[in-house]
């Protein structure tokens, strides 16, 4: 009996577990370069639209030179929200050509429903998540132009 539930519990965890990783695709990897502050960030990026809704959900921590890089295939007013992201985040929008068209700073987590609405105060075609902070404290600014990498 112990024999037979092993395996029952054995088929429905492997079926499941694929059946996950077709839902949840694995994030692309790549890197963002910010050439005047001498840093570079490792960077998880979010191509498709689920990739893209589940971003940073859930995680209790990033570490340090680590973020997302959201690739939204258009350039125009992007939205954010904080809902199920666990840490504040400096959010960094970008042009087609990596320059930076506008800056959320110190973003905190959505604690209760509604969850605020951030847009991008231009239009941006790539958003990167960041550690809080790394913003003021590397002199990050609007017009900087930034290289990435996926």
């Amino acid at each position: 009996m112990k024999q037979y539930i092993f395996i029952v519990f054995a088929i429905i965890f492997t079926t499941t577990n694929g059946y996950a990783e077709q839902k949840y695709e694995k994030f692309g990897v790549g890197k963002v370069v910010f050439p005047e502050q001498h840093l570079t960030i490792a960077v998880e990026v979010a191509r498709t639209k689920m990739q893209r809704q589940i971003g940073l959900m859930f995680r209790e921590n990033l570490e340090i030179n680590r973020g997302m890089l959201f690739d939204f295939n258009q350039e125009k007013v992007q939205r954010v929200w904080m809902k199920n992201t666990l840490i504040p985040l400096d959010i960094i929008f970008l042009s087609a050509k990596g320059r930076i068209v506008s800056i959320l700073k110190n973003v905190q987590p959505c604690v209760k429903e509604p969850c605020k609405i951030y847009d991008s105060t231009r239009p941006a075609v790539y958003m990167l998540e960041i550690n809080a902070g790394i913003v003021d404290r590397k002199q990050v600014e609007m017009g900087d132009h930034l290289l990435f990498y996926f």
